[in-house]
């Protein structure tokens, strides 16, 4: 329920929001949301639905928070390149001081989603039918084309992408992602599949 959603200045979310910079960007009401949504994916185990962040936020209904989350004017690209600035000052950190190589993993995933009527008005954006090699099957969702950044025992995420195959291949996102990022201090090495 309520119990323990209360977040106070010294949390570590709200550093966590503060060393990324995003209160240059965002007003105090977006980043005490942004605040709240982010605790309540901790507390219950986030699977990627607006329900479980609203039962953990009883004054907000699924739809406000949806609403905030699409519908919000902010812009993406600020918080990717935040992120992503975030997550190699740390993780070129961690290499310089205990002189371990950082490791870039390149993966893809299929997000499934529940295949929409014929007679929806607005099918789910960017969904099409994707072969699934886990089920060994054609599955309909989002596929993603994750990268992770990896040293001594810390993974971060760095890059989470939907895939779309009529702008560009995944190699080609992979190659540019590989080009987004500085040369390590040590050694790196990238780790992909076929």
């Amino acid at each position: 329920m309520f119990i323990g959603s209360i977040i106070t200045n010294s949390s570590s979310i709200i550093k966590f929001l503060k060393e990324s910079r995003f209160a240059i960007y965002f007003t105090k009401p977006q980043l005490h949301i942004m605040a709240l949504i982010m605790s309540a994916m901790i507390k219950k185990g986030f699977v990627g639905k607006v329900t479980d962040v609203t039962d953990l936020m009883p004054f907000r209904h699924r739809t406000n928070v949806g609403k905030f989350l699409s519908k919000s004017p902010w812009n993406e690209d600020f918080i990717e390149r935040a992120l992503r600035n975030l997550v190699i000052k740390k993780i070129w950190e961690i290499s310089k001081a205990t002189r371990e190589p950082i490791y870039v993993a390149i993966d893809d995933t299929i997000s499934e989603r529940t295949v929409p009527s014929s007679k929806a008005l607005k099918p789910i954006e960017k969904c099409s039918f994707h072969n699934s090699h886990l089920k060994r099957k054609t599955v309909y969702g989002h596929q993603l084309v994750t990268v992770m950044l990896i040293c001594n025992d810390v993974v971060m995420p760095y890059s989470i992408s939907i895939y779309d195959k009529k702008i560009k291949s995944k190699i080609q996102m992979a190659v540019e992602l590989i080009k987004s990022l500085p040369s390590p201090i040590n050694e790196g090495y990238v780790l992909c599949d076929s």
